[in-house]
Protein backbone atom coordinates (compact mmCIF):
# COMPACT_ATOMS: atom_id res chain seq x y z
CA UNK A 1 0.00 0.00 0.00
CA UNK A 2 1.53 3.39 -0.93
CA UNK A 3 1.27 6.14 1.36
CA UNK A 4 0.75 8.84 -1.46
CA UNK A 5 -2.10 8.31 -4.39
CA UNK A 6 -2.24 11.42 -6.86
CA UNK A 7 -5.03 10.55 -9.30
CA UNK A 8 -8.46 10.15 -7.40
CA UNK A 9 -11.58 11.51 -8.81
CA UNK A 10 -15.07 12.13 -6.90
CA UNK A 11 -18.66 12.64 -7.41
CA UNK A 12 -17.49 16.27 -8.34
CA UNK A 13 -17.02 14.58 -11.90
CA UNK A 14 -17.27 11.22 -12.81
CA UNK A 15 -16.11 9.40 -9.36
CA UNK A 16 -19.18 7.76 -7.67
CA UNK A 17 -18.25 8.73 -4.02
CA UNK A 18 -17.98 11.80 -2.35
CA UNK A 19 -14.54 14.13 -1.57
CA UNK A 20 -15.34 12.92 2.29
CA UNK A 21 -16.05 9.77 1.85
CA UNK A 22 -12.52 9.42 -0.69
CA UNK A 23 -10.68 11.19 1.97
CA UNK A 24 -11.29 8.73 4.73
CA UNK A 25 -11.58 5.88 2.56
CA UNK A 26 -7.80 6.92 1.81
CA UNK A 27 -6.84 8.08 5.32
CA UNK A 28 -8.07 4.43 6.53
CA UNK A 29 -6.27 2.75 3.85
CA UNK A 30 -2.55 4.42 4.91
CA UNK A 31 -2.21 6.90 2.43
CA UNK A 32 -0.94 10.42 4.01
CA UNK A 33 -0.61 12.66 1.04
CA UNK A 34 -2.79 12.58 -2.02
CA UNK A 35 -4.67 14.57 -4.84
CA UNK A 36 -8.53 14.64 -5.82
CA UNK A 37 -7.90 14.98 -9.44
CA UNK A 38 -11.50 15.68 -10.69
CA UNK A 39 -12.14 16.19 -14.67
CA UNK A 40 -12.15 19.76 -15.58
CA UNK A 41 -13.03 20.63 -11.81
CA UNK A 42 -11.65 21.57 -9.05
CA UNK A 43 -15.77 21.81 -6.99
CA UNK A 44 -14.66 19.08 -4.82
CA UNK A 45 -11.68 21.28 -2.74
CA UNK A 46 -13.41 22.62 -0.48
CA UNK A 47 -14.75 19.65 1.06
CA UNK A 48 -11.78 17.49 -0.03
CA UNK A 49 -9.77 20.19 2.08
CA UNK A 50 -11.75 20.04 4.80
CA UNK A 51 -12.01 16.54 5.48
CA UNK A 52 -8.20 15.98 4.91
CA UNK A 53 -7.55 18.68 7.01
CA UNK A 54 -9.87 16.53 10.17
CA UNK A 55 -7.77 14.04 9.18
CA UNK A 56 -4.29 15.12 8.76
CA UNK A 57 -3.55 14.53 5.31
CA UNK A 58 -1.34 15.99 2.56
CA UNK A 59 -4.19 17.00 0.17
CA UNK A 60 -2.20 18.67 -2.97
CA UNK A 61 -4.49 20.33 -5.60
CA UNK A 62 -4.99 18.66 -8.19
CA UNK A 63 -7.31 18.41 -11.56
CA UNK A 64 -7.33 16.01 -14.60
CA UNK A 65 -7.87 17.62 -18.07
CA UNK A 66 -9.12 15.90 -21.29
CA UNK A 67 -6.73 17.28 -24.49
CA UNK A 68 -6.31 15.97 -28.20
CA UNK A 69 -2.76 15.06 -29.92
CA UNK A 70 -5.09 14.61 -33.57
CA UNK A 71 -6.89 11.61 -32.94
CA UNK A 72 -5.07 10.82 -29.61
CA UNK A 73 -7.03 11.32 -26.46
CA UNK A 74 -3.86 13.04 -24.37
CA UNK A 75 -4.97 13.10 -20.37
CA UNK A 76 -2.97 15.41 -18.17
CA UNK A 77 -2.95 15.79 -15.05
CA UNK A 78 -2.07 19.23 -13.17
CA UNK A 79 -0.55 19.59 -9.47
CA UNK A 80 0.07 22.61 -7.26
CA UNK A 81 -2.11 25.54 -9.40
CA UNK A 82 -3.78 28.36 -7.52
CA UNK A 83 -7.16 26.94 -6.80
CA UNK A 84 -8.91 30.29 -6.75
CA UNK A 85 -7.03 31.43 -10.13
CA UNK A 86 -9.72 33.22 -12.06
CA UNK A 87 -8.69 32.72 -15.33
CA UNK A 88 -8.30 29.13 -14.86
CA UNK A 89 -11.89 28.80 -13.46
CA UNK A 90 -13.74 30.32 -16.26
CA UNK A 91 -11.72 28.08 -18.97
CA UNK A 92 -12.72 25.14 -16.82
CA UNK A 93 -16.31 26.35 -16.63
CA UNK A 94 -16.06 26.49 -20.53
CA UNK A 95 -14.80 22.71 -20.55
CA UNK A 96 -17.69 21.51 -18.47
CA UNK A 97 -20.47 23.68 -20.63
CA UNK A 98 -18.86 21.40 -23.44
CA UNK A 99 -19.88 18.57 -21.54
CA UNK A 100 -23.55 19.63 -21.28
CA UNK A 101 -24.04 19.22 -24.77
CA UNK A 102 -21.58 16.13 -25.60
CA UNK A 103 -24.35 14.60 -23.03
CA UNK A 104 -27.63 15.84 -24.93
CA UNK A 105 -25.78 14.35 -28.27
CA UNK A 106 -25.35 11.08 -26.37
CA UNK A 107 -28.31 10.18 -25.24
CA UNK A 108 -29.81 10.60 -28.58
CA UNK A 109 -27.41 9.08 -30.35
CA UNK A 110 -28.84 6.03 -27.71
CA UNK A 111 -32.24 7.02 -28.39
CA UNK A 112 -31.74 6.60 -32.04
CA UNK A 113 -30.41 2.84 -31.74
CA UNK A 114 -33.59 2.11 -29.82
CA UNK A 115 -32.12 2.84 -26.13
CA UNK A 116 -34.07 5.62 -24.89
CA UNK A 117 -32.87 7.59 -21.52
CA UNK A 118 -34.20 10.51 -19.94
CA UNK A 119 -31.54 13.00 -20.03
CA UNK A 120 -32.35 14.87 -16.97
CA UNK A 121 -32.43 11.05 -14.82
CA UNK A 122 -28.45 11.39 -16.54
CA UNK A 123 -27.64 14.80 -14.89
CA UNK A 124 -29.48 13.48 -11.30
CA UNK A 125 -27.37 10.56 -11.62
CA UNK A 126 -24.31 13.80 -12.09
CA UNK A 127 -25.41 15.42 -9.29
CA UNK A 128 -23.35 18.64 -8.76
CA UNK A 129 -20.28 16.92 -10.81
CA UNK A 130 -19.07 17.81 -14.01
CA UNK A 131 -21.48 15.45 -16.72
CA UNK A 132 -19.56 13.03 -18.34
CA UNK A 133 -19.99 9.11 -20.42
CA UNK A 134 -20.22 7.04 -16.81
CA UNK A 135 -22.97 9.37 -15.65
CA UNK A 136 -24.87 7.78 -19.22
CA UNK A 137 -23.05 4.37 -18.34
CA UNK A 138 -25.09 4.12 -15.26
CA UNK A 139 -28.16 5.17 -16.65
CA UNK A 140 -27.68 2.91 -19.06
CA UNK A 141 -27.73 0.04 -16.35
CA UNK A 142 -30.16 1.30 -14.39
CA UNK A 143 -32.63 1.78 -17.50
CA UNK A 144 -32.07 -1.94 -17.94
CA UNK A 145 -30.17 -1.72 -21.19
CA UNK A 146 -26.89 -3.22 -20.58
CA UNK A 147 -26.04 -5.46 -17.52
CA UNK A 148 -22.79 -3.26 -16.47
CA UNK A 149 -20.68 0.09 -16.91
CA UNK A 150 -17.86 -1.70 -18.24
CA UNK A 151 -21.01 -3.25 -21.45
CA UNK A 152 -22.16 0.52 -21.91
CA UNK A 153 -18.28 1.41 -22.46
CA UNK A 154 -17.42 -2.03 -24.52
CA UNK A 155 -20.56 -1.69 -26.86
CA UNK A 156 -21.93 1.91 -27.04
CA UNK A 157 -19.54 5.04 -25.43
CA UNK A 158 -16.18 3.82 -25.72
CA UNK A 159 -14.06 5.17 -27.79
CA UNK A 160 -14.91 5.07 -31.39
CA UNK A 161 -18.27 3.54 -30.12
CA UNK A 162 -21.71 4.33 -31.78
CA UNK A 163 -22.10 7.21 -29.02
CA UNK A 164 -18.67 7.94 -28.50
CA UNK A 165 -19.69 11.44 -29.30
CA UNK A 166 -16.09 14.33 -29.72
CA UNK A 167 -16.23 16.46 -27.04
CA UNK A 168 -14.77 19.74 -26.77
CA UNK A 169 -11.30 19.92 -28.55
CA UNK A 170 -8.88 21.55 -26.29
CA UNK A 171 -4.44 21.19 -27.16
CA UNK A 172 -2.04 19.97 -24.43
CA UNK A 173 0.02 23.06 -25.43
CA UNK A 174 -3.43 25.50 -24.47
CA UNK A 175 -3.59 23.11 -21.09
CA UNK A 176 -0.07 23.19 -20.03
CA UNK A 177 0.16 26.68 -20.69
CA UNK A 178 -2.94 27.63 -18.64
CA UNK A 179 -1.91 25.42 -15.21
CA UNK A 180 1.46 27.12 -15.81
CA UNK A 181 -0.03 30.43 -15.59
CA UNK A 182 -2.00 29.60 -12.46
CA UNK A 183 1.56 28.17 -10.61
CA UNK A 184 1.35 24.33 -11.34
CA UNK A 185 2.81 22.00 -12.87
CA UNK A 186 1.50 19.27 -15.82
CA UNK A 187 2.49 15.53 -15.54
CA UNK A 188 0.99 12.57 -18.39
CA UNK A 189 -1.47 10.51 -17.79
CA UNK A 190 -1.41 6.75 -18.15
CA UNK A 191 0.24 7.02 -21.33
CA UNK A 192 0.38 3.92 -22.51
CA UNK A 193 -3.44 4.64 -23.44
CA UNK A 194 -2.34 6.92 -25.88
CA UNK A 195 -0.82 3.42 -27.90
CA UNK A 196 2.06 2.07 -29.16
CA UNK A 197 3.42 5.75 -30.22
CA UNK A 198 3.28 6.95 -26.61
CA UNK A 199 7.48 7.90 -26.25
CA UNK A 200 7.37 10.00 -28.71
CA UNK A 201 4.11 11.84 -27.93
CA UNK A 202 5.46 11.82 -24.65
CA UNK A 203 8.77 13.70 -25.81
CA UNK A 204 6.73 15.80 -27.83
CA UNK A 205 4.18 16.56 -24.92
CA UNK A 206 7.86 17.85 -22.95
CA UNK A 207 8.76 19.54 -25.70
CA UNK A 208 5.67 21.81 -25.03
CA UNK A 209 6.39 22.25 -21.66
CA UNK A 210 5.46 18.92 -19.71
CA UNK A 211 7.00 18.52 -16.33
CA UNK A 212 6.23 14.86 -15.21
CA UNK A 213 5.02 11.23 -16.23
CA UNK A 214 2.26 9.36 -14.39
CA UNK A 215 5.13 6.40 -14.00
CA UNK A 216 3.61 4.07 -11.06
CA UNK A 217 -0.16 3.81 -11.97
CA UNK A 218 -2.89 1.25 -11.16
CA UNK A 219 -1.75 -2.11 -13.23
CA UNK A 220 0.82 -1.37 -14.47
CA UNK A 221 3.43 -4.17 -14.21
CA UNK A 222 7.46 -4.03 -12.90
CA UNK A 223 8.06 -4.16 -17.00
CA UNK A 224 5.71 -1.13 -17.36
CA UNK A 225 6.85 0.83 -14.06
CA UNK A 226 10.43 0.64 -15.33
CA UNK A 227 10.06 1.06 -18.76
CA UNK A 228 7.89 4.79 -17.80
CA UNK A 229 10.69 5.40 -15.31
CA UNK A 230 13.12 5.06 -17.90
CA UNK A 231 11.31 7.37 -20.54
CA UNK A 232 10.87 10.07 -17.54
CA UNK A 233 14.06 10.04 -17.03
CA UNK A 234 15.90 10.21 -19.94
CA UNK A 235 12.88 13.20 -20.81
CA UNK A 236 13.99 15.20 -17.65
CA UNK A 237 10.55 14.51 -15.82
CA UNK A 238 9.66 14.08 -12.51
CA UNK A 239 7.41 10.71 -11.67
CA UNK A 240 4.11 10.25 -9.98
CA UNK A 241 1.52 7.88 -9.68
CA UNK A 242 -1.87 7.01 -8.47
CA UNK A 243 -4.63 4.47 -8.65
CA UNK A 244 -7.33 6.49 -10.79
CA UNK A 245 -9.93 5.44 -8.58
CA UNK A 246 -13.20 6.38 -9.56
CA UNK A 247 -15.27 3.61 -7.40
CA UNK A 248 -17.24 2.45 -10.73
CA UNK A 249 -15.99 -1.38 -10.37
CA UNK A 250 -14.60 -2.33 -13.61
CA UNK A 251 -12.68 -4.74 -13.78
CA UNK A 252 -9.30 -3.41 -14.02
CA UNK A 253 -10.09 -1.05 -11.13
CA UNK A 254 -7.94 -0.90 -7.55
CA UNK A 255 -8.48 0.49 -4.10
CA UNK A 256 -7.03 4.20 -3.22
CA UNK A 257 -3.43 3.87 -2.48
CA UNK A 258 -3.03 0.14 -4.17
CA UNK A 259 -0.51 1.31 -6.87
CA UNK A 260 2.97 -0.03 -7.47
CA UNK A 261 4.29 3.44 -5.92
CA UNK A 262 7.48 2.97 -3.35
CA UNK A 263 7.68 5.00 -0.76
CA UNK A 264 10.83 6.56 -1.75
CA UNK A 265 8.96 7.57 -4.85
CA UNK A 266 6.34 9.59 -3.64
CA UNK A 267 8.77 11.49 -1.02
CA UNK A 268 10.63 12.24 -4.76
CA UNK A 269 7.32 13.29 -5.53
CA UNK A 270 6.33 15.94 -3.15
CA UNK A 271 9.95 17.24 -2.76
CA UNK A 272 10.18 17.64 -6.79
CA UNK A 273 6.46 19.79 -6.17
CA UNK A 274 7.93 21.29 -3.07
CA UNK A 275 11.19 22.63 -5.02
CA UNK A 276 9.51 24.01 -7.80
CA UNK A 277 7.54 26.25 -5.05
CA UNK A 278 3.91 25.32 -6.16
CA UNK A 279 1.09 24.48 -3.63
CA UNK A 280 1.69 21.24 -1.80
CA UNK A 281 -0.92 21.46 0.54
CA UNK A 282 1.37 22.57 3.92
Amino acid sequence: MAIGDFHLHSTASDGVHTPTWVMETAAARGVRVLSLTDHDSTEGWAEAKSAADRLGLRLIPGIELSTDMGPIDTHLLAFGFDIEDRPLQDFLKSQRDGRIGRTHRIVEILRENGMPLDVKRVFEIAGEATVGRPHVARALVEAGHVASVQEAFDLWLGNGKAADVDRPKLSPQDAIAKIHEAGGVVFCAHAVFMGDEYPALVEQLTAWGLDGLETYYKHYDAETVETMRQLGTRLGLALSGGSDYHGLGNPDDREIGDIPFPDAAVEAFVGYLEGRGVDTGT
